[in-house]
């Protein structure tokens, strides 16, 4: 296989992400097109990669037929809200839901039992469609439920990254070798709080007690920083490429830090932070979790781009 097979969603993907940028001429991360960015950064290179290194995408025409689906999503991105937009991110969603339909089936079929691995990577298929649908909805100007933009906006970032790619990341450790009982803890933490975070954040557009919120930012905080200390202990390991070693631990610093911030988030009910609004939290959780479950974690775990050892 040629280079350019090889790294055909990088290229493709690295083009699409440098149109938005040169078409929007500034892109600030206090801006909603920096959220708009990160939502394209995953759609078209990582969630891509991710995609064909669990087997969710194996022929070219598939792997073809995704990323002529994330340009239409580029595309939606660079007009306004409407109907001619939303139109062009459904492709991406419908992409979600019939990779959600493969995962399914693959599981009905499977004449073994799960194991905990199996399961997260099922996960990720299965919370992964909210990220599209949350772009089709905000590429065509609807915020159900009375939520602002913004919120459907960052939902759509949100399912790309801890929806899709944290299990994705997840079910690549679980299978190195069987996972210590505090490491079960740290994947089922995951596994709930992914879900857990959607259900606190309704509760609470209803006037509910911030409680539950709270609860649920909890949870996935400590199950994403669960992820960030076990890439740390296997940055020390030996007999490791230095290349190896320096992503794990990127990975490690960015996903911790970002999931700190949103367990300060999380409590700012009782706990108020000023400076911890949502632009500022796009801007520094956001940009820390696309760097971390991202950008290291495709590093660390697609075979293609760093070696293994």
């Amino acid at each position: 296989m040629t280079n350019e097979l090889k790294y055909r969603e990088l290229i493709s993907g690295a083009l699409g992400v440098g149109l938005y940028w040169v078409w929007r001429g500034s892109v600030q991360p206090l801006e909603k097109d920096w959220v708009e960015l990160l939502v394209l950064l995953g759609a078209m290179i990582l969630v891509p990669m991710a995609m064909r290194q669990s087997g969710g995408v194996k022929t070219n025409a598939e792997r073809f037929g995704v990323i002529l689906s994330t340009w239409a999503l580029l595309l939606a991105y660079l007009q306004e809200p409407g109907i001619p937009a939303a139109l062009l991110a459904l492709p991406w969603m419908l992409v979600s839901i019939w990779l959600l339909g493969n995962a399914l089936q693959k599981l009905l079929l499977s004449l073994s039992p799960m194991t905990l691995a199996d399961k997260v990577q099922f996960a990720a298929y299965l919370y992964f469609p909210i990220g599209p649908l949350a772009a089709f909805s905000d590429r065509l100007g609807w915020a159900p439920l009375d939520f602002s933009p913004i919120i459907i906006l960052l939902t759509a970032a949100h399912f790309h990254y801890a929806g899709f790619l944290l299990p994705w990341i997840l079910a690549n450790l679980l299978r190195q070798k069987e996972p210590s009982s505090w490491q079960r803890w740290v994947a089922w933490a995951v596994l709930l709080g992914i879900p857990a975070v959607a259900v606190g954040i309704t509760s609470a557009q209803f006037g509910a007690d911030p409680w539950l919120e709270t609860f649920a930012a909890t949870l996935m905080a400590l199950g994403g920083l669960g992820v960030a200390f076990w890439h740390a202990g296997l940055a020390l390991e030996a007999g490791q490429a230095l290349s190896r070693r320096l992503v794990k631990l990127g990975l490690f610093l960015c996903l911790g830090t970002g999931m700190i911030l949103a367990l300060l988030y999380g409590w700012r009910n009782y706990f108020p932070l000023p400076f911890l609004s949502i632009p500022w939290m796009y801007a520094l959780h956001g940009t820390l979790n696309t760097l971390g479950v991202g950008v290291f974690g495709i590093l660390v775990w697609n075979k293609t781009l760093l070696n293994n050892h």
